[in-house]
């Protein structure tokens, strides 16, 4: 990611962060001919190139910039400041509280606030010890990992800032007995230094045996940082701890898998809750660090399947790089949630990545879940770690930590096929010329109208109701030349099958069942829609209002549709059934709703406006009228 400096005063930016500081200033072009003309490649000294006119123009833009770099322009907090916290001051504090009630065996040192530490209550001292730890932020990492079969205890800082000297030391001694302690250290400086010189004292002060392992998974840059590749080392050390190994083995197995192991994230945000944003509405970083560091570099945001080619590529980069040994059985995939990731967002990636070139070497599967996280950073990582049987025992061995995922091994069973019956099997086609020119007067007549119902419900409800009815009107046309038009029961169990397949959402349920019900009425019934029609849909109606709890009056679909049945029930023509649908859908726009999209919003959003539900119903009988 391009940093360029300005000579005046030496600061450093990234095009996005220029970009996204002026974006509702100057224009684009502006922004641009400052970029390319006046901010020059970090390190390649001050020479000053042809200012542009577009630059001229706004002589103002660099005397900005300029300002902005002395922290005397315009001040950016965080992006997402709203936060479910009590003091500031006591955010870890609270959060380590939390974790504890909720979790069986957990207690913490009494120590707060500069020592943080939480270990298990139900640990003998009689195996080997396993610590990690760092700053927090990354929940569930460090604490969420403190059970049987991973940590022994995890000794926190504040928000990315690594624990002091004393409260790792006072870990050490709370949970290290004759067999020893590993610390797992993630490679950042002050974790390093401080869980360093803690290892030291232990040693030299208590007579404590003490090992440390410093953790790099991260391939993005040459800093090669510890992050979500470190959470191998925890299960494989915590594993073999439980397994009664000594210290000498916990320590030599954590070695092997750090120098095997390699990760890589790409986020589409800084961590919001802390910083502004920095990353383009449109770009994403890769390799960006979990306290934010800068990536490797800037990218055009694209698709799921892009994003893991990218990680995956890169990481293969990196362990060739790293001169990492080959999997030959392949690979232990850990699939990582760097904070804010939906759910269904996070199985994309996973169902990208096993359908990818690289999905039959994933032979274990942990994820995905956010596991080593960077508060709400909205990104993810991979980590890859070649298989082994004694790796593979270890990473699956039993474990205590409800924040460590089971580690499956991914198959994707063949699909079975639905077994429910096709409305359409064994119907045949007949024809009603007076009923398909009906239908199709109707249903085009929805669909003419997507935007307006659209718009009118924007209003009141989701701005969905002109596309549910225009996608179900369409449905309805695709299947006309299928439908038994001169059997009416047949007719409505089938448009109340393709109504439910198609339409979706509420309205699509209880039009389905109010066809069903008109099929039931016909069948016990005479079968005509001249002689029974108008009951039967009065009989469809009522299945429909005992299903869904609305009734005429609710200000719904119910109140055009109801008038309409009453008056075609009544032997009146179609256009008195479409001009008391008209009269109905009127009558909402003072109606006060009692179900339906506008039960929840307040009185001057609805006032005024029509139920768009009943405004369809009006649009409907108007074209069958026609």
């Amino acid at each position: 990611m391009e940093r360029r400096t300005d000579a005046a005063d030496g600061q450093a930016y990234t095009y996005d962060e220029i970009a996204a500081f002026y974006k509702s200033k100057y224009k684009p072009s502006e922004v641009k001919a400052y970029w390319e003309e006046e901010m020059k490649p970090k390190g390649k000294g001050k020479g000053k190139g042809k200012i542009s006119k577009e630059l001229e123009a706004k002589p103002k833009a660099k005397a900005k910039a300029k300002a902005k770099g002395k922290g005397k322009g315009k001040e950016r907090g965080p992006a997402n400041p709203k936060r479910f916290i009590n003091e500031e001051a006591m955010i870890v504090q609270d959060c380590i509280d939390g974790l504890i009630w909720s979790t069986p065996n957990l207690a913490r040192l009494d120590a707060y606030p500069d020592v943080k530490v939480v270990y298990r209550t139900d640990w003998k001292k009689d195996k080997v010890a396993v610590i990690s730890g760092g700053g927090a932020g990354h929940e569930p990492m460090h604490g969420g990992f403190v059970g049987s079969g991973m940590l022994t205890a995890a000794v926190s800082g504040e928000t990315f800032a690594s624990p002091s000297i004393d409260a790792v030391l006072a870990g050490i001694i709370q949970v290290t007995g004759p067999k020893g302690c590993l610390l797992v250290i993630k490679n950042y400086t002050g974790d390093r230094l401080n869980f360093s010189l803690a290892a030291q004292r232990a040693r030299s002060i208590y007579g404590l045996e003490v090992e440390t392992v410093i953790t790099k998974d991260d391939v993005a840059t040459s800093a090669e940082r510890g992050i979500a590749g470190t959470l191998f080392v925890h299960k494989v050390a915590g594993a073999m701890s439980e397994e009664g190994k000594s210290l000498s083995e916990v320590k030599r197995e954590a070695e092997k898998v750090i120098e095997s192991t390699a990760s890589l994230g790409v986020s589409l945000s800084v961590v919001r809750r802390l910083k502004a944003e920095s990353i383009g509405i449109k770009k994403m970083e890769v390799g960006l660090g979990i306290h934010g560091e800068p990536g490797a570099r800037t990218e055009d945001l694209s698709s799921a399947k892009h994003v893991v080619e990218v990680l995956m590529e890169g990481i293969e980069a990196g362990r060739r790089e790293k001169k990492q040994p080959e999997a030959a059985d392949g690979y232990i995939c850990l699939v990582n949630n760097l904070g804010s990731v939906p759910p269904q967002e996070m199985c994309i990636i996973v169902s990208a990545l096993m359908k990818s070139k690289w999905g039959s070497s994933v032979k274990l599967l942990i994820g995905p879940a956010g596991m080593c996280t960077s508060l709400d950073m909205n990104g993810v990582s991979i980590s890859l770690l070649p298989i082994t049987p004694q790796l593979k025992s270890w990473i699956t061995a039993p474990t205590a930590c409800a924040a460590w995922p089971a580690a499956v091994m991914p198959e994707f069973p063949e699909a079975a096929k639905p077994s429910i019956k096709d409305c359409f099997e064994g119907v045949v086609a007949s024809s009603d010329d007076a009923i398909k020119a009906m239908i199709e007067r109707g249903c085009k007549a929805l669909v003419d109208k997507k935007i307006f119902l659209d718009e009118l419900d924007s209003k009141v409800g989701d701005a969905d109701c002109g596309s549910t009815m225009s996608k179900a009107s369409t449905g309805v046309l695709q299947d006309l030349g299928r439908l038994p038009l001169a059997d009416p029961k047949a007719t409505c169990a089938c448009l109340s099958d393709v109504l439910a397949k198609t339409m979706g959402g509420s309205s699509g349920v209880l039009l389905s069942i109010m066809f069903m019900g008109m099929a039931s009425h016909f069948a016990g019934s005479q079968n005509s829609w001249q002689d029974a029609g108008g009951k039967a849909f009065m009989a469809g109606l009522q299945a429909m209002m005992d299903a869904g709890g609305a009734s005429e009056g609710s200000r719904t679909m119910l109140d055009a549709l109801v008038p309409a049945a009453k008056a075609l029930a009544d032997g009146k023509s179609l256009s008195e059934a479409a001009a008391a649908a008209a009269s109905g859908a009127e009558a909402t726009k003072t109606m006060v709703p009692r179900a339906g999209r506008s039960e929840n919003v307040p009185e001057s959003a609805w006032r005024g406006n029509a139920d768009p539900g009943a405004q369809a119903g009006q649009i409907f009988f108007a074209a069958l009228a026609e």
